[in-house]
């Protein structure tokens, strides 16, 4: 069945949006030349956004001759959406409303050893303190995006994976969060979702990757405005590519993996086996913290500490040029809470890595870049990616948009 030309395409929407976003007021004529789009189709899909609140008209500009242009701006108020970045050390809840302004946001404790029903408890717990303090009703959040590691099925909302404890696996994950909070919860590979946090609604239609480092390491890659998923949405596992044959034997059955020789574990256990570094680093046994002290550290000349980075630093340039050579993107982006002061270090890197390395250096350039949410791009991500999906479920030719 064709879709009636009455009804926008879920695309089009995305990129309506996206541009109304940027350029914060704007007018439908502005919007086709803007977005390619025909004028018919700007205006069906300017009146969804309207019925459904999301956009609003706010006057009109200034005219030499002709009918004013009416302008458009979003309603930054009329929706809201929760992203949760979830591991074995760390966790981050954000509240983005539609302008994709982060409106409240909370650090919590990672997953650590515990049972999989009382961490979904108390990340509950936080997002309702998170919506409560920030007035916001629980009628107009959208749902719960919790970007969190791999491998997972995303379409069942569970981990394949028995960590941090066996009963984690298949434990499923967005049912119970979702009953937890009375709105819909998606999970999402957590470099991919930092990925789709840098891309927005995928309008723009941009092609780059995301190196993400926090408890582990990961990479997202979009192509044509959207995220690359593999056959199951568990590719692009930087972490786990090899790079020394005959390295350190990693859980995920290889050798040498990136992971195991440059992530944030790898890093802190070389402080600890450094004579003195870690009493003068004062490191107290939390990963994602001591990694930080470490950095830290190194930004204020400790030969040890800038020695150990510069090595974990090196092994992730080499991985990045792989990964730029494998989908032949020219930006990289490097988000994710172990690089909030080691970001530069590990950017420079591989900057430099690539600008050497790459294979289509010759054919243009590549820049590494960090993210402008360098901390918190996971849960921006998860957030953007309820309301994506919100696009992306809508029936072909069903008509006028409906939020639930």
């Amino acid at each position: 069945m064709s879709q009636p030309r009455t009804a926008a395409r879920v695309p089009t929407l995305s990129t309506v949006l996206d541009v109304i976003r940027e350029r914060v007021t704007v007018s439908r004529v502005e919007l086709v030349e803007a977005t390619g789009l025909t004028a018919a189709t700007i205006t069906h899909a300017i009146r969804e956004l309207i019925d459904v609140g999301f956009v609003h008209e706010v006057g009109t500009a200034a005219s030499s001759g002709g009918t004013p242009r009416r302008l458009l701006e979003l309603e930054p108020t009329a929706c809201y959406t929760v992203g949760i970045q979830l591991d074995r050390f760390t966790a981050t809840g954000v509240v983005v409303d539609l302008a994709g302004h982060v409106v409240a946001r909370s650090s919590m404790a990672g997953a650590q050893e515990r049972e999989p029903a009382d961490v979904l408890a108390f990340v509950a717990e936080h997002v309702n303190d998170l919506l409560t303090t920030a007035a916001i009703p629980k009628s107009k959040v959208l749902g719960v995006g919790v970007a969190t590691y791999g491998p997972q099925d995303r379409e069942a909302g569970v981990l394949l994976t028995a960590q941090p404890t066996a009963s984690w696996l298949e434990f499923p994950l967005a049912e119970t969060l979702s009953e937890a909070l009375g709105v819909p919860v998606l999970i999402e590979n957590d470099a991919t979702a930092a990925a789709i946090g840098e891309e927005g609604l995928g309008g723009s239609r941009s092609s780059f990757a995301t190196v993400y480092m926090a408890g582990g390491i990961g990479a997202g890659v979009v192509l044509g405005g959207q995220p690359y998923r593999g056959a199951t949405s568990n590719g692009v596992e930087l972490g786990h590519i090899s790079i020394d044959a005959f390295g350190p034997a990693c859980s995920c059955g290889n050798r040498g993996c990136v992971e195991n020789i440059a992530g944030p574990t790898a890093v802190v256990l070389k402080a600890r086996n450094t004579p003195g570094l870690a009493d003068r680093l004062r490191l107290r046994g939390d990963t994602v913290a001591d990694f930080e002290r470490i950095a830290r550290g190194a930004k204020a000349g400790d030969p040890d500490a800038l020695r150990i980075l510069e090595e974990s630093a090196d092994v992730l340039a080499t991985a990045t040029v792989s990964l730029v050579n494998l989908f032949d993107v020219a930006r990289v982006v490097i988000a994710g809470a172990a690089f909030a002061t080691a970001g530069p270090m590990y950017r420079d890197a591989a900057q430099a890595a690539v600008d050497r390395s790459a294979f289509m250096r010759f054919a243009h350039p590549v820049v590494v870049q960090l993210s402008d949410h360098v901390s918190d791009a996971a849960a921006i991500g998860g957030a953007v990616m309820v309301l994506r999906r919100l696009f992306e479920a809508r029936p072909a030719g069903s008509g006028a948009l409906v939020v639930p």
